[in-house]
């Protein structure tokens, strides 16, 4: 039977393929609804690339949902349309998915939409369950369908506007010198809280002012001539002294205890290692060992606009299950008192608006001294509805726990 599918596309365009996806109808209809027109145009895009050839695919003109009349007047002309349709294929069958649009609006299409028999659809992700309401039975229970996992991290970020270009974690060899390091960065992890002070300072030399990498580009860094030796500001003790031992053994730095506060910094791979991205391992390490399906470390991500790429956007972590998004950004502080969370809040909430204000459960992984009477900024976390979960020095030993339970559930411990 021929099927035709109606989506109103919101601001979180990402659900309106679920459904498309999961039930691959052979005519599609998208009409922008609390969302600009380019949004419809990008789904359009990744359709015709995702479904099989011939799918007739076909994006409407943005629906005046601040006119309830001509809302409604939009509506039963499509209805009308369609029902000619029917006409000429009496199998066709019509679903309707409102998505997030308001209630009115919403309404407004389930009443018009009776004209061609339209079954209502309804996703909810956190229950990963669709819904179809069938228009031939409005008294009986709605049929209820498992969501499969249609969206990976590409087709999420397609369907926002943006791109993945490449990821660190896309290297084999990446894969093998993270896998080979391990058991030292989940000993970095696990005692953060007493090393904070260590890894600040290590990270301090490395991306500090006249730091031995030159570029904070990670595919394009160098180390600075001359910079490779380093001074910590003072004689390290227990267990500052055995991590130091630790990452000598590995080659990442040399360090020797008759001369302990020198260290000697002679390899980009070290640099990168030390200069945070131990951290960023230690999140895709957890989140392998959570089991989850993708995902992303240092994610290159290219606006598809071109208005936001002057300055390459990398985000520390992406990972999509049950169709949902996970944004971790990693914040390693510069010792001192000073230093407080806000500094990793106001670069996350900045890379969330850079990368189309992604909806998404937003982790930011936090090592060193903060000051904890501002540690938690509720202005920030808060602005324009972002909520971000944070996981901090002494926590970060349960990340792979964390992200266990995010997986099974569809949210964050405790949020």
């Amino acid at each position: 039977m021929p099927h035709l599918h109606v989506a109103l596309v919101t601001e979180r365009p990402e659900v309106s393929l679920i459904p498309i996806l999961q039930l691959r109808p052979q005519r599609i209809v998208l009409i922008p609804c609390q969302s600009s027109p380019q949004a419809a145009e990008r789904l359009a895009i990744l359709l015709r690339h995702e479904l099989p050839p011939g799918t007739d695919i076909e994006t409407r003109a943005r629906l005046p949902v601040d006119e309830p009349h001509r809302c409604a007047q939009y509506a039963d002309e499509l209805a009308e349309t369609l029902y000619r349709q029917q006409f000429d294929t009496p199998s066709l069958s019509v679903t309707l998915d409102a998505g997030g649009c308001s209630t009115l609006t919403a309404l407004l299409f389930q009443q018009a939409m009776q004209r061609c028999s339209a079954d209502w659809l309804y996703v909810d992700i956190r229950a990963g369950a669709l819904y179809r309401m069938a228009y031939d039975s409005p008294g009986s229970a709605p049929e209820i369908m498992a969501i499969e996992p249609v969206l990976d991290v590409d087709r999420y970020l397609q369907a926002n506007g943006r791109k993945r270009v490449r990821a660190l974690s896309d290297s084999a060899s990446w894969h093998q010198a993270c896998t080979q390091r391990r058991h030292l960065t989940r000993y970095l992890a696990h005692h953060a809280d007493r090393l904070a002070e260590l890894l600040g300072e290590l990270h301090d030399m490395v991306h500090g002012e006249g730091g031995v990498l030159e570029s904070a580009n990670p595919s394009a860094a160098r180390l600075r001539p001359g910079a490779e030796r380093q001074r910590l500001k003072a004689s390290p003790c227990f267990p500052a002294t055995d991590a130091l031992k630790a990452l000598d053994e590995t080659g990442l730095l040399h360090w020797a205890s008759d001369a302990p506060e020198v260290i000697d910094i002679d390899s980009v791979e070290g640099g990168r290692y030390l200069g945070g991205g131990w951290l960023t391992e230690y999140a895709w390490l957890s989140a392998q060992e959570a089991g989850l399906s993708q995902v992303c470390s240092e994610a290159h991500i290219l606006d598809l606009s071109g208005q936001h790429n002057g300055e390459p956007v990398v985000s520390d972590c992406l990972a999509v299950e049950r169709n949902q998004l996970l944004f971790i950004e990693c914040l390693i502080a510069r010792p001192g008192a000073t230093a407080c969370i806000e500094q990793g809040l106001k670069r996350l909430h900045g890379m969330l608006n850079h990368s189309a204000g992604l909806a998404a459960t937003r982790v930011l992984l936090a090592c060193g001294e903060f000051d904890k009477s501002r540690q938690r900024l509720t202005e920030l976390q808060h602005l324009q509805g972002m909520e971000v979960e944070v996981v901090e020095n002494g926590d970060l030993k349960h990340l792979p726990a964390l992200l266990a339970s995010w997986k099974e559930h569809g949210n964050w411990p405790g949020g």
